[in-house]
This record gives structure tokens, sequence and C-alpha cells, in this order.
């Protein structure tokens, strides 16, 4: 495979199918949890997995930002060895070190975490023996997400997409087991993921023992490369992190204007929405390959094309879910919990959230476009709008104006705001999809 010869829709479908495959697998064993956590322990059990998975979610986007950083400066460093073996090394050092820091925290704040965070009394348990074993396990969440990244770079696309597998077969075995089949509840759904994620790293690990690509080195910490690589992979992290900030903010608005049943029912939403959010993920993920590897080699008309090209596909998928959202959506979210209060509640609930899905998937390849080129400044500004002040200004005056709907178009809002922006946004009088 030639990154700057073969045509661009051959690349394009080359790094798309496992680098979908590999995100919507991530989102169905997630799914899968909420299944078995809605059916088998019911919409508590939903609530309080929303409550806790803030924590989670910026550890992941902390992994996420790691790994587009270093694999984005490996693939536009390609040719230069020692770069890519320090890059790889000062990635997993200070993955470790923050791994140790977010346990430090968490353990230190305890119970009064997770009372910030939106938990009641009656939610309290559950919250913290979700998210405290899932904590343990977290170091093999970062790494699996860092070392496919580089992995993906790496030209092997379809082995990061094996890990992926590898990991969701595992979590969702072990999910019908735990949950239904002894008393763990929901420390079954914690361990069933812990434990996926483990195999999932095992198994990339692999790859990297056996082959001679890539060798740990052990060096200061370099400061500068450091400096790079967290501010290309900014966007990734502030997109993820942005799940964190919005359930947060939508669990305090859901308390208030329905009880449980509204963070229950804003739970099955989430999950539904996870799978889209992913599918466009993998999208962003299977253009950012191409388009660093011909910016570092300045083949600038074919950074076009695929940039032309992921916004086609995005535009065929977003369609597509909406349709399928308009007449299946009651469907979707009954495959969570039976109760026809939470149902009626989710469904329309959906319906609102998904409502902007279109734009959604602009920004992720605007987004993944800007990071692949370096241009971090422009991808920063734009994921934090749509990530920050966009969700928080919608959440401050469409609820006082239409009440609970406009909590749940809170997020659309910001979609469609953020498309604007990057519509009209310009840098060095260039248009956003100039070379």
């Amino acid at each position: 495979m030639n990154l700057s010869k073969d045509p661009v829709s051959k690349l394009f479908l080359r790094f798309l199918i496992p680098a979908i495959t590999g995100t919507m697998v991530t989102a169905l064993y997630a799914v899968a949890d909420g299944i078995f956590v809605g059916q088998g322990i019911g919409g508590r059990g939903l609530a309080a997995i929303n409550v806790g998975y803030p924590i989670l979610t910026f550890i992941i986007a902390m992994a996420l930002g790691l790994g587009m950083g270093s694999s984005t400066l490996i693939s536009i460093n390609s040719d230069n060895k020692e770069f890519k073996n320090s890059c790889f090394s000062q990635t997993i050092f200070v993955n470790i070190i923050f791994y140790i820091i977010m346990m430090i925290f968490v353990n230190v704040m305890g119970d009064k975490l997770f009372y910030l965070l939106g938990s009641n009394k009656d939610l309290l348990p559950m919250v913290s023996d979700y998210t405290n074993i899932c904590l343990w396990f977290s170091i093999f969440f970062t790494f699996s997400i860092i070392l496919s990244s580089i992995v993906r770079n790496d030209n092997s696309p379809n082995y990061a997409m094996k890990s992926m597998l590898i990991g969701a077969g595992i979590n969702i075995v072990l999910d019908y087991v735990l949950i239904y089949h002894t008393n763990l509840g929901i420390k079954g759904a914690a361990y069933a993921t812990g434990i996926g994620q483990v195999c999932s790293t095992l198994y990339l690990i692999r790859y990297f023992v056996k082959g001679k690509t890539f060798k740990l080195v052990f060096e200061k910490i370099d400061l500068k490369m450091l400096g790079k690589m967290f501010s290309i992979g900014f966007p990734s992290f502030i997109l993820e992190f942005a799940v964190a900030f919005i359930t947060i903010l939508f669990n305090k608005e859901f308390f208030r204007y329905m009880g449980e049943v509204g963070v229950s029912a804003f739970s099955i939403v989430a999950y539904v929405f996870y799978i889209f959010r992913m599918l466009f993920n993998g999208l962003a993920q299977a253009i950012q390959p191409i388009i660093s590897y011909n910016y570092g080699h300045h083949e600038f008309a074919r950074i076009k094309k695929i940039f032309m090209l992921g916004h086609l596909v995005s535009l065929v998928i977003s369609i597509g879910i909406l349709i399928m959202i308009k007449f299946e959506g009651y469907m979707i979210v009954n495959m969570f919990n039976d109760n026809l209060e939470l149902v009626e509640v989710a469904n329309r609930g959906l319906l609102l959230y998904s409502s902007a899905m279109v734009f959604l998937g602009a920004n992720f390849i605007n987004i993944s476009y800007l990071q692949s080129k370096e241009r971090a400044r422009a991808a920063n500004f734009i994921s934090i709008n749509r990530s920050m002040v966009f969700v928080a200004g919608a959440l401050f005056i469409l609820p006082s104006q239409i009440g609970v709907d406009g909590v749940w178009l809170a997020l659309p809002c910001s979609d469609f705001l953020t498309f604007l922006t990057t519509f009209f946004f310009k840098e060095r009088k260039k248009k956003l999809i100039n070379i």
C-alpha cells in the first residue's frame, strides 16, 4: 500500500473498512453493556453508569488525544526511525504517569466526586461500584486506544481492528455471564468491560513485541515533542472530554426537570448516540493517516480529494441514520428497557438529540482534517466551541424557553453553530478546504 501513489478512493476504503469496523465494534459492545444492564439490572443501573461515566470518559479522552497526536507525528515523520521510537516511548511514559495521577485523585476525592457528578444517595453504591472497578482497569483502556492508533498509522489497520474485535467479543460474553448468571450485578458489567480491554491491549502489545517497527527507548521527557503531540491531539481530547462535560451538565438538567427517569432516558439515548459518534470517529480515523502522510510528502491535491470524499460519505451516512431513527427509534430504545414511560421519553429524546446528525459528521471530518495537517490552532478553536462553549450556552438558554425539549436540543444546536463557525472560519485568509 503506497499512501502517496495509490488511488485515493482505494486507500480510503483500505482504511475506512477496518477503522469503522473497529470503532463500531467498540460502540456496539458499549451498547451491549447498556442493554445487559438495562434489562438485567434496570433503569437505576443505567442511571448509575451514566453518572460515573464522565470519569472514565476523561481518561479515554486523554488517551485519544495522546494517540492522535503521537500517531500523526509518527506518520508525518515516517522516514525518521529515531523520531518514531522517541515519540512512541514518550507517549507510553506519559500515559502511565497520567494513570497514576488519576488513580490518586479519584481515591482522594472519594464519594464527594460522585456527588459532584450528579449522584444521589440512592444511586451512590452502584455509581461507586461500577466506576471504581473500571478505574482500576483504565490503564488498559488507554493503552488499547493509543496502541491501536499507532498500529493503524503503521499501515496495519486490520490488526488494530482485530484488537477491538477481541476486546468486544470477550466483553459481550462476560456481560451475559456475569450479569445474568452471578450475583455481581453492576460489578459484573464493570469486570466484563475491564477484562475485555485487558485482552485487547495484550493483543496489541504482541504487535510491538513481534515486530521491529518500534522500539521502547528510555530517555528524558521531551517537553517540546509532548507540546506538539498535545497540540495536535487536543481536538480529539476535547471531542471526547465533551462527552464527560456534557454528561455532567445534562444529568443535572434532567434530574431537575424529570428526576431519575430523565437521567435513565438520557443514558439510553447516550448509548445509542455513542454508536453514531463512533461511526464518524471511524470515518475521521480513516482519512487521518492518508492526509498526514501526503501532507508530509507535499501531495496537496490528494489531500483535497480525500477531504471531499470524507464529507460525501459522512453526508450519506448521516441521512441514513436520521431515516433509521425516524422509523425505528422506538424499537431501538426498547432494547434497553421495557418500561413504557422510560421508552417513550427516550424515544422522543433520541429524535431530538440526533436532529443535527448531518452537522455532527461534517464537524468530525473538518476537525480531523485540520489535525492531520498540524493546524492545531484552528482545530482547537472549533473543538472547544463545539464541545463546551456552544453546549453550555444552549443549555443555559433553551430549557428556560421550551422546557425539557431544550435540554435535548442543546447538543444539536451546538453542532449546527459549530458547522457555521467552521464554514466561515478562516486562518491566514484561507478557507478551511484550501490547502
